[in-house]
C-alpha cells in the first residue's frame, strides 16, 4: 500500500541551532585588553528560531533569527568588568521546496540579512568612562568618550544575504526535522559602531563569506 503524503499546515514555527566559524581577531588578538577565550558554544554555536507561512503550493516566506552570545570578563588596567557580546542575524527568507519522497522534502532558501552586533559592559558608575575608553582604545579608536549616558551598550547594524539548501523529514502532519547547509555573507564595518549617540570603532571581525549549517525542529501551527 502506498504511503500517504504528509504535509504541514501553512503556518509553522521552528526551533533549533546552527553552526558557523567566524574570525574574531578584535577579541582574540587584542594586545591591550585580555578577553577570555570563547568556547565552542559561545563562538561557533548559533541559537535559531523562526516562523514561516506557505503562501503558495511550493513556496514559503518567513522570519528567521540566528544569535551568538558570549559572556565573560575583560582584564583592564584598573578593573575586570563583565561584558556580553552578541551577534544576531535576522533573516527574511523566501523558500521554495518540492517533495522528493512522500515524507522527504528538498528546499532552497534565499534571504536578505539584517545583522546586529551588541557589546555590553557592566562597569561601576565611577569607572564607566575610563573602562569604555580603554576598551575602545584596544579596538583602535583614539577619540575618547568624555561623558556617558544611561546606556552601557555599543551597537552596530549591517546588511547581508544568505543562501541555503536543505532536506526535511516529516515525522507527522505537524512535526518535521530540517537540516540546511549554505553560506552567510555580511557587510560588517568595524567603524560603524555607536556608543551613546557617538560613532566609534569596534572589534575586527571577519563574518563575510561564511559557511553555515542549521538543524531545527519544525512544528505546524495551523
Amino acid at each position: 500500500m502506498a504511503t500517504p503524503t504528509v504535509g504541514q499546515p501553512k503556518l509553522s514555527n521552528d526551533l533549533g541551532f546552527g553552526f558557523y566559524e567566524p574570525t574574531m581577531d578584535g577579541f582574540d588578538k587584542n594586545e591591550e585588553v585580555f578577553f577570555p577565550t570563547g568556547s565552542f558554544s559561545e563562538r561557533n554555536l548559533l541559537l535559531n528560531w523562526g516562523v514561516y507561512y506557505e503562501f503558495f503550493s511550493n513556496a514559503r516566506i518567513g522570519y528567521n533569527s540566528f544569535i551568538s552570545v558570549e559572556l565573560g570578563r575583560m582584564d583592564l588596567q584598573n578593573s575586570k568588568p563583565a561584558f556580553i557580546r552578541s551577534l544576531k542575524y535576522r533573516m527574511f527568507p523566501l523558500e521554495t521546496f518540492f517533495r522528493w519522497r512522500p515524507k522527504i522534502e528538498i528546499n532552497f532558501t534565499l534571504a536578505p540579512v539584517w545583522g546586529r552586533g551588541r557589546i555590553t559592559v557592566e562597569t561601576t558608575p565611577s569607572e564607566k568612562t575610563d573602562d569604555w575608553n580603554e576598551l575602545l582604545n584596544s579596538f583602535g579608536d583614539r577619540d575618547p568618550m568624555e561623558e556617558m549616558g544611561s546606556s552601557d551598550a555599543m551597537i552596530n547594524d549591517w546588511i547581508g544575504y544568505s543562501g541555503m539548501i536543505g532536506i526535511r523529514y516529516y515525522i507527522s502532519s505537524r512535526i518535521g526535522l530540517d537540516f540546511k547547509a549554505g553560506f552567510l555573507n555580511n557587510s560588517y564595518d568595524k567603524t560603524n559602531w555607536r556608543l551613546f549617540k557617538k560613532k566609534v570603532t569596534g572589534p575586527e571581525l571577519k563574518i563575510d563569506k561564511l559557511p553555515i549549517f542549521s538543524f531545527k525542529v519544525i512544528y505546524g501551527i495551523k
